[in-house]
Parts: structure tokens; sequence; C-alpha cells
């Protein structure tokens, strides 16, 4: 993309909404090694986390009255993004339109008129009014990350629908959250019951529930993976993956298939209720396939792809396939012809049909490579109640006229599809990277989508849309800043949904596209921003800038300081790199910028220089004597990549003097001599955690704290560190902290010796410099935080969350020691 401002001619590197399958992998890669730890199969972080979670609630409920006295008595903000203004839809960015976060699964309960929809670690969202408004119905439940929804279709009163929660993502992400097993709700979802099923399904991930047509007592249910991160840690005790019944109503299950599958999706036959089918995906050493068939009521299965005709075989070889199933019927229960549409991602997505009960299949070839480059992460099929020839298929990030496109719908059974992104009104598309598809029972002209955007209606069969993200906060932060002065403003990068601006509105204003990572305002100049896209070696890294503060716009970053094909501003492409690159402006001297690879590049005067940069312009230098900072932990090979970066004010002018870095691999290094050389000052022990933070405490320079974004199998958890002579040593600060991830740390905005730390499960507060831990999420759902900020000038405290939006803490009162800034 070319970007003209003023005199001023930039480039800007190609950025896609949807990414290509080897920059997700890259994702994936950095959001596991947030959460590695260093016992490999030997340890459960799954049920680390739901100790975690456990711990918390109970610590909560131990906090006394004497504790709560000394608290703030503010609560924690929803500040939104709810949703995002002029969002990245489509690709080609021709039409821009509300976005909210990633929706994993949508349910329609006709009777209330209710439409209730899932996000990745969102939790369950309600509207009663079409989408004119949500209301979050799960924020304090164990796991907000949602696979499934599943109302039982049998009659019932106004407000008192069964209706089952699925926990766990599950759609092969490095950020698809595991879960907890089921829960049920009996009240239209006002209030839940579980989780069912936790010793078969914490640890994975519940991606498919059905209830049967004609025994609301009879449930089936698939599992899948959780965080592709975690799948590498956890221990080979964990449950397997598979088909489970349940015969009274979802209290107790029991695996109904052999091995160790997941499973993508379960599907009743619409006239035969002893007929189920189940879209499986085939793993290393078992024997089930891609597509499975019950003709008991789900009790057995056999295997259909490789024994019908017309269906090859799906047989695991070197990654995971995934599959899916739906089936419609033109006169459900009765004897028309039951069509099913069969989707497997192998050679990015093939498509078959089958209207004689999966006997023979016909290849539609104008669905081949229908879900694209990323069919393992978005692959949904829905074929119309009641109009079998009417099917509709998602994908990944591309948008071209012609299928196949990320969003398609077929008349005529598949034997052509047609992109259905944009509204044919030219007002509104659809967001990347497809989850979800139904329609309104009976009514099947009202369709609606979920996507990493949020959630789109069509009341047309999507000739038109209408955007309904309206109030809804799924957004999935990366890193966030705060405005130096001005209470109210902050800048935050995301998931899929680029780098927003927070101008006091829970509206964000969308600042700019791709995947949004670190994001930074100038302490000192906050007209001049910057943040970085996805980072990955051999392809793109470095850092864009604005120049008009929050208020810019995609087009207003015209300065790109960085590497891809045929550009080089002194950044070496061939570098370790993590997918979101963490990078800061010096505390001291706020025009200067690190970034972090497995070396440590600085740019001096960074904001001039971007703005001029050419490919020639070698704005960055490798400090350490161009010597890498980061290397190998034995017995591992792997070298590493910086994870984190500080430097130390000073009360000198120019740069900073003391530099720190941590590393992806536990490693921890520091600079006296303004980066000249570096020197190792901790290794975390034998533990090797992700390092995700480091603080300086601006009242004492010779306090400094680190964060450990991994598990320990260990209490204390190892996963906040302390320094007391300048980082020469290090301590244990964790007392009180459960052992899980710790993503972020910041100081207290107005109360010396107070820290607070972003977790897996939300917020914990230290009111004694890290002596002891004590949970503070009033006010935050049970979410990840991946960021903290903190600033004494405006009482603030910013917390990003991967899965809720933001949060906001305002510290009203009288600063103890005068002190202005953090």
């Amino acid at each position: 993309m070319f970007c003209i401002s003023g005199s001023v001619l930039a480039v800007k590197p190609p950025i896609a909404v949807g990414e290509a399958e080897e920059t997700n992998a890259a994702r994936d890669a950095y959001e596991a090694a947030r959460r590695t730890n260093p016992y490999d199969v030997l340890f459960n972080s799954a049920a680390a986390r739901a100790d975690a979670y456990n711990d918390f609630q109970s610590a909560l409920s131990r906090r006394s009255p004497a504790v709560n006295s000394q608290l703030h008595a503010e609560h924690w903000q929803a500040i939104g993004p709810a949703p995002i203004s002029g969002g990245q839809t489509p690709t080609n960015n021709a039409i821009r339109s509300p976005v909210a976060g990633r929706v994993t699964s949508i349910a329609i309960d006709d009777t209330d008129g209710a439409v209730f929809i899932g996000g990745a670690q969102g939790g369950v969202w309600r509207t009663l009014n079409n989408g004119a408004t949500w209301t979050p119905l799960t924020d304090y439940l164990g796991s907000l990350a949602v696979g499934a929804i599943t109302i039982d279709r049998h009659a019932h009163a106004p407000n008192q629908a069964t209706m089952y929660l699925g926990t766990g993502e599950g759609n092969f992400s490095g950020d698809s959250y595991f879960g907890i097993g089921v829960y049920k709700s009996t009240n239209s979802g006002r209030t839940w019951a579980g989780p069912y099923g936790a010793a078969l399904f914490t640890g994975r991930s519940v991606l498919t529930i059905e209830v049967d047509s004609t025994d609301a007592n009879i449930v089936l249910a698939g599992t899948s993976s959780g965080v592709a991160g975690e799948s590498a840690v956890l221990n080979t005790t964990l449950p397997a993956r598979g088909i489970f019944r349940s015969t009274d109503g979802g209290i107790n299950w029991t695996q109904v298939t052999a091995g160790n599958n997941p499973v993508s999706r379960i599907v009743q036959d619409p006239n035969t209720s002893l007929r189920w089918w189940a879209a499986m995906s085939p793993v290393s050493g078992t024997a089930l396939g891609g597509l499975l068939k019950s003709e008991d009521g789900g009790l057995t299965w056999n295997r259909v792809d490789g024994v019908a005709t017309g269906l090859p075989a799906v047989n695991f070889v070197t990654s995971t396939i995934r599959t899916n199933i739906t089936v419609s019927t033109d006169t459900p229960g009765n004897a028309a012809v039951v069509t099913l549409y069969y989707g497997t991602s192998i050679s990015n997505g093939r498509l078959f049909k089958s209207t004689d009960d999966g006997a023979n299949w016909t290849q539609l070839t104008a669905g081949n490579s229908f879900c694209q480059s990323q069919c393992f992460y978005d692959m949904p099929l829905y074929a119309e109640p009641g109009a079998p020839s009417v099917v509709y298929t998602g994908g990944a990030g591309s948008e071209p006229v012609s299928a196949p496109a990320l969003f398609t719908r077929s008349d005529n059974g598949g034997t052509t599809l047609v992109s259905k992104v944009r509204s044919t009104d030219g007002t509104t598309a659809l967001h990347a990277d497809m989850h979800a598809i139904t329609t309104w029972p009976g009514q099947p002209n009202r369709l609606w989508v979920g996507n990493d955007g949020g959630v789109w209606r069509s009341d047309d069969r999507g000739e038109n849309w209408v955007d309904v993200n309206t109030t809804l906060s799924l957004t999935q932060f990366s890193g966030c800043d705060l405005h130096p002065t001005q209470f109210g403003m902050a800048l935050g990068g995301t998931q899929d949904n680029g780098t927003n601006a927070w101008l006091g509105s829970t509206a964000w204003n969308h600042s700019d596209d791709g995947d949004g990572g670190f994001a930074a305002i100038d302490q000192s100049n906050p007209n001049q921003v910057a943040h970085t896209y996805f980072n990955q070696s051999g392809n793109l890294m470095g850092v864009a800038a604005a120049y008009i503060g929050l208020a810019a716009g995609p087009d207003d970053y015209v300065g790109f300081a960085g590497a891809f094909s045929g550009w080089n501003n002194g950044l070496n492409l061939a570098d370790n790199v993590l997918f979101y690159a963490p990078f800061i402006l010096d505390r001291n001297h706020t025009t200067t910028l690190y970034y972090g690879t497995n070396h440590l590049n600085k740019a001096v005067d960074f904001f001039n220089q971007a703005a001029v940069t050419t490919p020639s312009l070698q704005i960055y230098s490798q400090l350490n004597g161009g010597n890498a900072i980061t290397t190998a932990v034995p017995p591992s090979s792997y070298t590493g990549a910086i994870s984190a970066i500080e430097t130390v004010p000073s009360v000198l002018s120019g740069d900073s003097q003391i530099i720190f870095v941590g590393s992806d691999n536990g490693r921890v290094f520091r600079s006296i001599d303004s980066g000249a050389t570096f020197q190792e000052v901790d290794a975390g022990g034998p533990l090797g955690l992700f390092v995700s933070n480091i603080i300086v405490d601006p009242r004492n320079s010779q306090i400094v704290y680190q964060s450990r974004s991994g598990f320990s199998s260990a209490l204390p958890a190892h996963n906040v560190r302390k320094s007391i002579d300048g980082g020469t040593t290090w301590n244990d600060a964790s007392s009180g902290l459960p052992d899980i991830p710790v993503n972020a740390i910041a100081f207290d905005p107005a109360f010396p010796g107070q820290l607070w730390a972003g977790t897996d499960v939300g917020m914990y507060l230290s009111m004694d410099g890290g002596d002891s831990w004590i949970p503070y999420n009033d006010g935050v759902p049970n979410v990840a935080v991946f960021d903290l900020k903190s600033n004494g000038r405006t009482h603030s405290l910013l917390a990003c969350t991967h899965g809720r939006g933001a949060f906001l803490l305002n510290v009203d009162g009288i600063f103890i020691d005068g002190f202005d800034g953090l």
C-alpha cells in the first residue's frame, strides 16, 4: 500500500486482514511460548489453570474486611472497545464496518426472540433486539472460552430454554484456550450450573453439542484440542478427545468413540432420529477417519470416508486435518431426501455432497479451496433447513469478487458458489475468518454469521449485511499504552483487528490495519504514536509510526521502519523474532526506540527518520557490538528471541545508560553502558519461563521486577521476581499468586510499594512490594490480561485483556509522595 501525506511519500508493507497460514502459525508459536513450561509433557497446565481459577475464587472469599478497607474504593470500569469503529472489512479496505472480536458460536431461540453468541475468550452474550444491544451472561464462570452454544429445540416456556455451553474454543490457533467442561442453563442463560464432565473435558475444548430431537435427556458432544501452546505441555493423562454421550441431560458423560480424535461437528439426521453424523480429525496413531456415522442414536460409530463411494479416505499424514458436516432436508420428519455436505481441509478445502444417506458422494469442484489457507482454523458449512440446495461456506481472509471467498452462498446445491462478503448496496462487508453460520428458526432468509471481527446479520440470505457488533466487547488485545497527560486516552494492538485508539468513548477508533501487536505513545510528544503489525522471520518485522496522535487512521501511518521483501532499514530478516515483537521508547529520551529480535535494535530519532524512510535508510543499529543477546539454554538448541525491554530513566540527558531485556526462553540481561555490552543477570532459576515484562520502580531505580508467562509446576510459582540491587541479583516475589502465566505487571499509579499483575485468570494486587498477592478482579471478568499500563499523572491503570476488551481503574486521591509520572 502506498500512502501519501503532504509531500512525504512512504511505503507501508502489504498487510492482509486474514493472515496466510504461515503467519497464523507464527502467531500460534508466540502464544505457545508465553505459556510454555520447562517440564514439557510432564506437567498438566490445563489442570494448573483450573487450579489457579479455584485458588483465585478461594482467596477472594477469604479477603478480610481489614484488607478490603485498605484497597482502592474504585472498581475496574469496562471501556470497550464496544465496538471498534471503522474496522478492517473487507481485505482490500474498500468498505469499513464496526468490529468487536472473535465470535466462535451462534445459537438462536425463536421462542424468546434471543440470539446468543460466544467469544473466543469473551463468554456468552445475548441480544433480545436483533443485535441492537448485547448483554454478557457468563463473565464470572470458570472459563470464558466458548466452543459451542446449543439450545434444546424442545418446546419451552418463555425465558425457560435449556441451553448448553461447551467451554474451550478448539479452533487449533495459538490463542484458542482450552475449557473446563459443559455448563447448563434452564432459564435461557440467566444462571448456569456446572461445569459437568470436568474429568473428561478439562484441558480440552467442547466444540459441538447436539440435543436429541426425540429425547431431551440424550445429548451428544465432541471435543477438540485447546490452545496449541497448551497442548504442547499437557501430560499424557489428559482425557481423550472424541464423541461423548449423556443420557441425563448433560450431567454425566460417556465417551463412545475409541482413540483420541478431535471432533468439529455432530449433527442428527432430520428424518431418522437414530442416525447421527460426526466430522472428525484423524490424528497420528488412531484408526478413525474424517466422517463417522451412527445408526443407533450415537452409541456406536462407523467410518464413512474411504468406505462410501466417491468419498476419499482422510488420513493423518504430517498435520491434523479438519473436517465439517452439515445436513438439511426439504421437509424434516417426512420421506424427503436428506442432503449432506461434507468438507475437509485437504488442499485448502474440498467439498462433497450426498443425497442417499452417505452411500455415494459427489465432489463439488466449485468448492475447491473454499476455506483457503486456514481451513484448520475457519471452515464452517451450513445448509439451509428446508432448502438443501442453499448452502453456505466460510473461510479465511482473501476476498476476490468471485468464489472462493471468505464467505459464499450456493443456490444450486454447490454447483456454483458466489461471494457474499459485500452488501449489494456497497455499504457493509464481512470481516475475515469465518467461524459460525446459522439462520433464524423457521425464517431461513434471516442469516447470522460470526468471525474474527464479531457478528453480522442479513435479512435476505446474505445479499445485504447489517453490522450488529454495537455493544459487544470481545477484542483480543496484545499490547497497549496510555496517553501521558489526558485521562481517557489510550492505544492498543489487537488480534486480527489492527491497532485502535481510545478517545474516551467505548467505541474505539480504528487506527491501523493488520494484526496489532505492541503499541506506544510518545510520552513527551503524544502526537507521535507507533505500533507493530505481525512480525515474522523472513517475511516482515519493524514498527509503524503516525504523527497526529490518537486521531490517526490507517492512511496516517506514513512511516514504516522495518524490513520486508526488498526493504531493509537495518533489521535482519533472518533474525529470530516473536510474532508480537516487543519495542519501547526510551524512558529518558522518548524519540529513541528499541526493537527486539534475537538482537536488540536501536533507532535514534525514530519518528523523524521513520517519516522519511526509504529502502536504503538504515534507521536501526544492533547493540551489544552486533552480537545476538539471546542464546540457547541447553539441552534446547533454540536460541530464543527478546520478549521484554525496559530502560531506566536517568538524571543525565540523552539515552538511558541502563537497559534490561528478557527472552522467551527465560533469560534476563542488563546493560549499564547504553547497550554497548550486555551481561546475563537472571536465568530465572531452572525454569526457563517466558519473560513477559520488566519494570523499574520510578521512585527507586534499584528496585526492579520481572514477570514470567508460563507454568512452573511449583508454589511459589516463580512468575514474579524482584531485585533490590538494580538487577544484579533476583529473588522470587510470587507468594499468593497461583501457578499461572503472569503476562504483565505495573506499579500502582498513586500508592508506593503497590503492584498489579495481569494473569491468565485476571488481576492480582500486591500491597507490600511483591511480598504477597491478593486477587483484585473487581469488575474484570475471568479472562487473560495481556498488558498493563500505569500513569501517575492521570491516576489511571489500564488492563488490556485477550478476549473481553480493556478495563480502566481510576485511582482518585492525593499522591502519596507527589510523584507525577510512571
